[in-house]
């Protein structure tokens, strides 16, 4: 599990740098393909909501975890 969301986050993270990358771009004037910056950022934006969820849904459980009495 550790693996697959570190692997995750490390996706993320690249997706978050291609974005940032692609804005930098289009705002120095290097493209005019709006289109593919918005991809990357929309791209970006769904991958880290994802992410977010996940971490939400592990925190939750790890919640309830400590409130069960042994």
């Amino acid at each position: 599990f550790k693996d697959v969301l570190l692997s995750s986050i490390d996706q993320v993270n690249q997706l978050q740098g291609e974005a940032a990358a692609a804005q930098e771009d289009i705002a120095a004037g290097r493209t005019t393909d709006v289109e593919s910056v918005v991809l990357a950022t929309q791209k970006a934006d769904t991958a880290f909501r994802a992410l977010l969820a996940v971490r939400n849904k592990v925190q939750a459980a790890y919640d309830e975890l400590k409130q069960v009495r042994v």
